[in-house]
């Protein structure tokens, strides 16, 4: 009989968000953070974010995520759907009338590493019953995985028509600071247009370029403009949250040099292209939401 998993620790705020660490195979190196949370102002009747892990940890080593201090493998299919059975498990009735439910495979891990996430995917709508039911990937597009991402086209036409988010990390549009940022091999940004543009149907979501900016990282609209179709991509701008890792890198978003941003935002405006301003809520700082966080504060110093 497969093993269940055992809730470690949960915190936060409720009307923010809940972070839970679980606890798989009865193994400390087989820990996960999930994230029950919503988008204030907005009730979870409204908008509910489950965040689910599919990784232990993360190979990927980005340096601003804590979730790069260890990697000990993939989760299993039904791990992944245990996350989302534990978060719906908690709230009794709320999914069946949830405006927009949305799982989020963008918790520590990376999931374009993981062919199990295709199959929880795809077993998804049967797993929550919900009308309000989406499904969101975040991923740095790791070279050498091109068949996993033809699946999770396919998987997303046939299940999620119009309800699903796909969301490339892209952090910079400089190509060698890409490469410090993400430090794995990973798409460059013409092979992510290219995809994206076989990926996006008519009804769909935008396919959505993210941008975590740090002081000193390079954000040139031009590159984009040159590069991405705006009836395809949408452009995210998110703050860079505090991290134990990241402690190096300083927010333009919440910090001193927005103002700068506004010429650049604007370019891209004019241009007809979708802008997400995603400062979210402060409190979610302070509850220790960020991904690898809440393991990490488990621990007496960071795993080696």
């Amino acid at each position: 009989m497969r093993e269940q998993y055992e809730v470690l620790a949960t915190n936060g705020l409720p009307e923010v968000a809940l972070v839970s660490v679980l606890r798989f195979r009865g193994d400390d190196r087989h820990r996960v953070e999930t994230v029950d949370g919503t988008e204030p102002p907005l009730p979870r009747e409204q908008k509910w974010i489950l965040n689910v892990s599919t990784q232990f940890g993360c190979p990927v080593g980005c340096p601003f995520c804590d979730a790069g201090w260890s990697f000990h493998g993939n989760l299993q299919a039904e791990e992944i759907l245990d996350q989302v059975r534990f978060g719906v498990s908690r709230r009794p009735g709320l999914a069946a009338i949830c405006r927009k439910l949305k799982v989020h495979f963008a918790r520590m891990g990376e999931p374009a590493l993981n062919d199990a996430v295709l199959e929880a995917l795809d077993r998804l709508p049967e797993v929550v019953s919900s009308p309000g039911l989406w499904a969101c990937i975040a991923t740095t597009a790791p070279d050498g995985r091109e068949s996993w991402f033809d699946t999770l086209r396919a998987i997303q036409g046939r299940r999620f028509p119009g309800r699903f988010q796909l969301q490339f990390s892209v952090q910079s549009t400089d190509r060698s600071v890409r490469e410090r940022l993400i430090p794995r091999r990973h798409w460059d940004l013409p092979r992510i247009a290219r995809y994206g543009e076989s990926f996006f149907r008519p009804g769909d979501r935008k396919v959505v370029l993210n941008f975590a900016l740090a002081r000193g990282i390079p954000f040139d609209p031009e590159v984009i403009l040159r590069g991405f179709d705006p009836a395809v991509f949408a452009v995210k701008l998110t703050p860079v949250n505090p991290t134990r890792r990241g402690g190096a890198f300083l927010t333009v978003l919440r910090g001193s040099e927005e103002a700068v941003l506004a010429r650049a935002v604007g370019a891209l405006r004019e241009r007809a292209f979708d802008m997400v301003i995603s400062v979210g809520d402060a409190r979610e700082d302070q509850v220790g939401s960020n991904c690898g966080q809440a393991i990490l504060a488990l621990a007496a110093s960071p795993p080696g």
